[in-house]
């Protein structure tokens, strides 16, 4: 019943299709794959494993994918899974139903960050993942919010393309971005520009 009444909640909106619904996660992961969706709005809680674990195989398939997780319990465990494996919101089921429309909206166009909603959960979170970066991540960070490219960071820092490449997509991964751009945007709102 909560699944039809979420499905008709987002289909009435009219800049937002609903193209598959999934009971389990394994259905999930054959659903996206099968209709590439935009944006996918993730159950923490599955009937075969956790929409945590959901999300990090579809991420480590599809990094551009951005998934909204859905959750009936606002816990600290939720909101720290959710934001380990990428995820661009954290929606509990006590919310209104605008807030997951709005949530669907934002993951689309990019601007969604979990870092404010879901961590503000957790204890003594600052927004800020520095301690995470690396020493070189952090160059590599830095170069790109100068506006270099990967050709110039490698000449920069006497790396390979591949290896700069490589440095990009775990400083992504850890931002919990899903672009350079976006990654430096979060960066510079968190302080560590």
């Amino acid at each position: 019943m909560f699944v039809e009444s979420l499905v008709r909640l987002l289909d009435d909106e009219t800049d937002i299709e609903v193209v598959a619904v999934a009971g389990s996660s394994r259905d999930a992961l054959t659903s996206v794959q099968e209709t590439k969706p935009d944006v996918v709005v993730m159950d923490y809680q599955l009937p075969d494993e956790s929409g945590a674990r959901a999300t990090a195989v579809l991420r480590h398939r599809d990094p551009e994918v951005r998934v909204v997780m859905l959750t009936g319990h606002a816990d600290t465990s939720a909101a720290r899974a959710a934001a380990e494996v990428g995820c661009v919101a954290f929606v509990t089921k006590d919310k209104a139903a605008q807030d997951l429309v709005d949530a669907v909206r934002a993951a689309h166009s990019g601007v969604a960050s979990l870092a404010q909603p879901a961590m503000n959960l957790v204890p003594g979170w600052d927004g800020r993942r520095s301690a995470r970066l690396s020493r070189r991540e952090r160059e590599v960070l830095r170069m790109l919010a100068d506006g270099l490219g990967t050709e110039a960071i490698s000449e920069a820092l006497f790396i390979s393309r591949n290896t700069v490449r490589a440095h990009v997509q775990r400083v992504i991964s850890k931002l919990g971005a899903h672009s350079k751009l976006e990654a430096v945007a979060i960066a510079r709102r968190s302080g560590l520009l």
